[in-house]
């Protein structure tokens, strides 16, 4: 089991109030442990530490997520099914580099102005860009892609799948 770690960021210079990060240091994320993070401590942002392998199934679905930095998750491996289905203001460049698996549905109606890049994703299942909004999607090592992969994929410039 990991931790989370807490960072108190005064917001602006003189201010009484703080602004709260949070770090998360635990092997698997969890839909629970996101609930009850954003329940409970109101933070300003999100992120990850290298000791994160698994974002396990419908981690963020249907969250806005534009203070999830998944930047530092240079650990993640997995990405389990409905992760981040119906999540809004994803931002992913080079976020998942080192990702191999991911679930059923994991980006299912996701929106992102950003490029997806999956560099190790070698079997992309059923599902899993329908409907969903990047500006890019890459996953140049896919030895298999279902069409219902891609179904109703909207992308900003020309398909890279």
């Amino acid at each position: 089991m990991g931790n989370i770690y807490f960072r108190r960021q005064y917001k602006k210079i003189g201010s009484n109030k703080f602004d709260l990060e949070i770090i998360i240091d635990t092997p698997v994320v969890t839909r629970e442990l996101i609930d009850y993070i954003i329940a409970n401590e109101h933070p300003i942002s999100i992120s990850f530490t290298e000791k994160v392998k698994v974002l396990d199934k419908n981690c963020f679905y249907h969250l806005n997520i534009d203070r999830v930095s998944f930047d530092s998750a240079i650990g993640l491996e997995e990405i389990r099914e409905g992760a981040f289905k119906k999540a809004i203001n994803l931002h992913c460049v080079d976020s998942f580099e080192n990702v191999n698996t991911v679930g059923k549905s994991a980006f299912e109606e996701c929106q992102s102005e950003d490029t997806l890049y999956l560099p190790n994703l070698k079997i992309v299942p059923e599902k899993c860009f329908e409907n969903a909004k990047f500006w890019d999607l890459c996953v140049p090592n896919a030895e298999q892609i279902p069409d219902s992969a891609t179904l109703g994929l909207q992308l900003g410039i020309s398909k890279s799948v």
